[in-house]
């Protein structure tokens, strides 16, 4: 799906701000890339292995593994039930567990960045959220609390004295059972479903996309292609997600080629004798430029002329990505030093450029950190500047995290600027847990010198900046709420 379609289906929902409009978001294949199951029976596999529970564990992953390539064939709830005999004596609370894994290991990184979008235009317009899904309540609530969805529609398995039975309460949210849930939602908030959304991908859920006045088929199967087009249906396809294609691949190692090369060209700058200074940014420079090339990354960037209005800075950035440092070299390409963990150090290839770029290691658990200030604010008199995430971690999805207050009180101690740096999407080349490299024109937005005179407290300067960094990546602070699991019965 082009960009610009998404934006056009984007504008169509902000412009429909109908009060109690309910949308409706089918799971696999719709929000996430692939099967929510299948990453549940992988990560029992893990556990079984594990526990010695080998066989078993194989047969469920063997039973997803078939569903993945029968999904259109309406099979699912065969699935579930023999799944759910499987379970028949497990504690509730370790399936719970795994499903918390799975989402952490495989889901959120299935996540379709345009779904995102998709989510947040609702939210936006002020339309209720809802997943409704054959899913169980543990493939989905891990994911719908990452998205701030808190109503849940989905197949409830039987629980006695915390354990399963091995039996499905009837009926499961498949096909009619979704339309019987939606209806019921509806019924709730008092919303009419003419006025209502619905994005699935599945032609099992046409019972509910015929309810509904805004039905949307979403990476549709060839079935419900077919439906759409011959009811003028909006179709969308994602493509920020799922299978690979060969120039991903190819991008991917020519990028870490060039990593490679950046760290030899260091090494060979070193031995030859090179001021230290002139190697770091050769690297630089180097990581920068080829790296992005092959990484297949173009950039727009607002505010270039605010990266080299004032230096020596501190630079601030929000992390989204292990492209972060790419995208950074790029940009600011000379007399800058990183500061980063101490564990990046020891990773084969990137520690040692990390090195070669005069980075300041930080061990984060130590209780005195006074040589790591001592080695900044030598950088900083040096007449060169540091680069510094001030959120220490990245998020799964790239909301923005609490700033630390460790690079403001430095910048106020040196008597240096901080320069914000907002990052809106580097993400989508490659996410949190990814592997492989997607081309992307990366948006940068480059914000004016926060000066140390006008900084006023540390802590409010930190609460402006996490506000306007959350304004223009157009989030919304998502609290993690209650998740309402419906059933169908």
């Amino acid at each position: 799906m082009s960009d610009r379609a998404l934006e056009q289906h984007l504008g169509t929902i902000t412009a429909a701000r109908e009060p109690g409009s309910v949308a409706f978001f089918d799971l696999d294949g719709t929000l996430i890339a692939g099967y929510s199951i299948l990453a549940l029976a992988l990560e029992t596999a893990r556990a079984g292995l594990a526990r010695g529970e080998l066989r078993q564990s194989l047969k469920m992953l063997r039973d997803a593994l078939r569903q993945r390539q029968r999904e259109s064939g309406g099979h699912y709830h065969k699935l579930v039930k023999r799944l759910s005999r499987a379970l028949a004596g497990v504690s509730e609370h370790s399936l719970r567990q795994l499903g918390e894994q799975a989402c952490h290991r495989y889901l959120a990184k299935s996540l379709y960045r345009e779904a995102i979008s998709l989510v947040e235009a609702h939210r936006a317009a002020g339309h209720k959220l809802v997943i409704v899904t054959a899913a169980s309540h543990y493939q989905v609530e891990p994911i719908a609390r990452l998205l701030g969805i808190d109503e849940i529609c989905c197949t409830r398995l039987e629980v006695l004295e915390g354990r399963f039975t091995g039996k499905v309460i009837s009926p499961m949210c498949y096909g009619e059972g979704k339309a019987l849930a939606a209806r019921r939602v509806a019924r709730r908030e008092q919303a009419a479903l003419a006025q209502c959304w619905f994005y699935t991908d599945s032609s099992a859920d046409l019972p509910l996309l015929k309810l509904v006045g805004h039905p949307v088929a979403v990476n549709p199967s060839d079935n419900l292609g077919a439906h759409a087009r011959s009811h003028r249906w909006p179709q969308l396809n994602f493509a920020s997600r799922g299978l690979p294609d060969m120039e991903s691949l190819l991008r991917t190692m020519l990028t870490g080629q060039a990593v490679t090369a950046t760290a030899l060209v260091g090494a060979l700058g070193k031995r030859l004798g090179l001021p230290r200074i002139a190697n770091a940014n050769r690297v630089t420079q180097l990581l920068g430029d080829l790296g992005s090339g092959f990484a297949g990354l173009e950039f727009d960037i607002e505010g270039a002329e605010h990266l080299q209005q004032r230096r020596p800075a501190i630079f601030v950035f929000n992390h989204q990505s292990m492209l972060d440092a790419m995208v950074l070299a790029h940009l600011l390409r000379r007399d800058v030093v990183p500061f980063c963990k101490q564990e990046m150090a020891g990773i084969p290839v990137l520690g040692r450029l990390l090195q070669q770029a005069n980075t300041i290691f930080v061990d984060r658990k130590a209780p005195n950190q006074s040589a790591v200030l001592q080695e900044a604010l030598t950088v900083l008199e040096s007449g060169r500047s540091l680069v510094i995430a001030p959120e220490g971690t990245r998020s799964t999805l790239g909301h923005i995290q609490p700033f630390k207050h460790g690079a403001f009180f430095l910048a106020r101690k040196a008597g240096v600027p901080i320069v914000p740096i907002v990052l809106h999407n580097v993400k989508d080349a490659l996410p949190k847990g990814g592997f492989l490299i997607r081309p992307a024109t990366i948006r940068i937005s480059v914000l004016a010198p926060v000066e140390p005179g006008a900084m006023g407290s540390v802590r409010d300067t930190c609460s402006r900046l996490e506000a306007r960094y959350s304004s223009l990546l157009g989030q919304s602070t998502v609290a993690a709420l209650p998740h309402r699991a419906t059933a169908v019965a």
